[in-house]
C-alpha cells in the first residue's frame, strides 16, 4: 500500500514539475483555417493536445468495455455454472464413497446438466447406478466410456466389476483382458484377471497376468534396497505351474514334468509338486532323479509321503534306509527338525529297531524347543488361518487362491508321540 502511494506521489510531482516548466516557456501557436485565425500560448497548445489524446484513449477503452460487456457477463455465468457443476461432481463422488446411492444419483444428474464433460459426469453416473444396483444403466454408462480413448480403460474396469457382481466369469475375464491390453502394466486389471482365470481353471491363461503382477512388484524395493517378490506371488506361480502340470499329465507327460520342475524351482519344498514329480520319476525308474528331489524336499518340508517315496527310490534294506534318513536329519530346516526326527523314528519302529527309536526321540528332545514344537505341520491358509490336511488351490473358507502353507499352526493338534 505504501509503495503504491509513493509511486502516485512521484507521478504527481513529475506531472506538476513538467506543467510548471512548460508554462514558463515562451512562444505562441498560430492557426489559420477557413478564414479563422487562432493564436494561443505554446504551453496551452501542448496541454490541449495531451488532453485530447487522453480523451481519445478513454473513449476507446469505454467503447471496448461496452462491446465486451455481454461476453464478460456470459463468462461470469459460465464460470458460476462450472463452479456449481464441479461442486455437484465432488459431492457425487463423496456420496459414492460414502455408499449413498440416492445422493450420488442426484448429484450425478445435476453435474450432467451443468457440466459439458461427459467423461466425468458419465463415470459418476455409472458409479451411482452401480451403487444403486441398476446394473443395466451402469453398463450403458461404462459402455459409453469405451468410445473415448482416455476413458476406455475405466470403462472396461467398470464392465468387469459389473460382470463379477453378476457372476459372469467369462464376461469379466474378457473385460479384464481388454483393460490390460490398453494398459499392459495395470496391476488392478492383472490381479482381477488372475483370480478370474484361476476360478475357471485356466491355469495357462492366468500366468501372463501373474507376470504383470511380478513386474509391478519388482519396481518396489525392500528396505535394504533389494528387489523382491512377496510370498503370495511366489506361491501363486508355484501353484499355477503345478496345476498346469496336472492338466498335461494325461496327454503330454514331458510337458507335465517340465511344469513341475518350474514349480519346484519357485519353491523346492512345495509338497504337491514334489510328490507328483517323484511318482513320475519312480514310474520311469529314474531313481536318481527321484532321490535328488525327494531329499531336497525332505530337508525343507519333511513329510510322511516323502519318506515312503524315498524308501522306493533308495531300493535298500531297512537298516540302510534308516541310516540314509538319519544323514538327512542334519540338514533339515530347524523349524521342521523335531517333526523330521519323529518321522524317521516311525520308520525305525516299523522296522523293529527299538534302540534306534529311543536314540532318535532322545535327540529330538535335546533340540531347542519353541512354543509350537509339539504341533504337527498342517496346511494353513495364510489369509484366514484356516487349517486343512491336504493342499487345495482355493481356501474353502476365504476363497483365496494359493494361500496354503505347510507349517506348524498355532493351536493345531499336537504332534503324536511314539512310545
Amino acid at each position: 500500500m505504501f509503495r503504491k502511494l509513493l509511486i502516485l506521489f512521484i507521478i504527481l510531482g513529475v506531472a506538476a514539475a513538467s506543467a510548471s516548466w512548460l508554462a514558463t516557456q515562451p512562444g505562441a501557436v498560430k492557426i489559420e483555417w477557413l478564414g479563422w485565425r487562432m493564436e494561443l500560448p505554446t504551453s496551452l497548445a501542448v496541454a490541449i493536445v495531451i488532453s485530447f489524446a487522453l480523451l481519445l484513449v478513454f473513449l476507446d477503452r469505454l467503447l471496448r468495455a461496452i462491446r465486451g460487456l455481454p461476453r464478460w457477463l456470459g463468462g461470469r455465468l459460465r464460470q458460476r455454472r462450472d463452479d456449481a457443476g464441479h461442486r455437484a461432481l465432488t459431492l457425487g463422488l463423496m456420496a459414492v464413497s460414502a455408499g449413498e446411492p440416492a445422493e450420488a444419483r442426484k448429484y450425478a444428474s445435476r453435474a450432467e446438466r451443468l457440466l459439458e464433460a461427459p467423461q466425468l459426469t458419465g463415470l459418476l453416473a455409472a458409479q451411482a447406478a452401480h451403487l444403486a444396483g441398476d446394473h443395466q444403466a451402469a453398463c450403458s454408462y461404462f459402455t459409453a466410456l469405451l468410445d473415448d480413448r482416455e476413458t476406455a480403460f475405466l470403462g472396461h474396469i467398470g464392465l468387469m466389476r459389473l460382470a463379477i457382481d453378476d457372476q459372469n466369469s467369462a464376461k469379466a475375464s474378457n473385460a479384464a483382458r481388454a483393460a490390460l491390453k490398453i494398459r499392459p502394466a495395470s496391476v488392478l486389471a492383472a490381479s482381477h484377471l488372475l483370480r478370474l482365470e484361476a476360478h475357471q481353471a485356466n491355469w495357462q491363461a492366468a500366468l501372463p497376468a501373474l507376470d504383470v503382477l511380478s513386474k509391478g512388484q519388482k519396481k518396489l524395493k525392500t528396505k535394504e534396497g533389494d528387489l523382491a517378490q512377496p510370498d503370495a506371488l511366489l506361491r501363486q506361480r508355484c501353484a499355477l505351474n503345478f496345476l498346469q502340470a496336472g492338466n498335461f499329465l494325461v496327454k503330454d507327460r514331458p510337458a507335465a514334468i517340465k511344469a513341475l520342475l518350474v514349480s519346484l524351482k519357485t519353491n523346492p519344498g512345495f509338497l504337491p509338486a514334489l510328490i507328483m514329480l517323484a511318482d513320475l520319476y519312480l514310474d520311469d525308474k529314474a531313481y536318481a532323479k527321484a532321490t535328488k528331489i525327494l531329499e531336497s524336499g525332505f530337508r525343507l518340508a519333511p513329510h510322511s509321503l516323502i519318506v515312503t517315496r524315498l524308501k522306493q527310490a533308495f531300493k535298500s534294506n531297512d537298516g540302510h534306509f534308516i541310516s540314509c534318513l538319519g544323514k538327512l536329519l542334519v540338514k533339515v530346516d530347524a523349524r521342521q527338525k523335531r517333526f523330521a526326527y519323529h518321522l524317521v523314528a516311525e520308520q525305525a519302529q516299523a522296522a523293529g529297531m527299538d534302540g534306534e527309536v529311543e536314540r532318535l526321540l532322545s535327540e529330538s528332545k535335546a533340540l531347542t524347543e519353541t512354543a509350537d514344537d509339539d504341533n504337527q505341520p498342517l496346511w494353513q491358509c495364510n489369509s484366514c488361518k484356516g487349517l486343512q490336511e491336504d493342499w487345495q488351490a482355493f481356501c474353502p473358507a476365504c476363497d483365496e487362491f494359493a494361500s496354503f502353507v505347510w507349517q506348524r499352526p498355532i493351536g493345531a493338534t499336537p504332534l503324536l508321540r511314539i512310545n
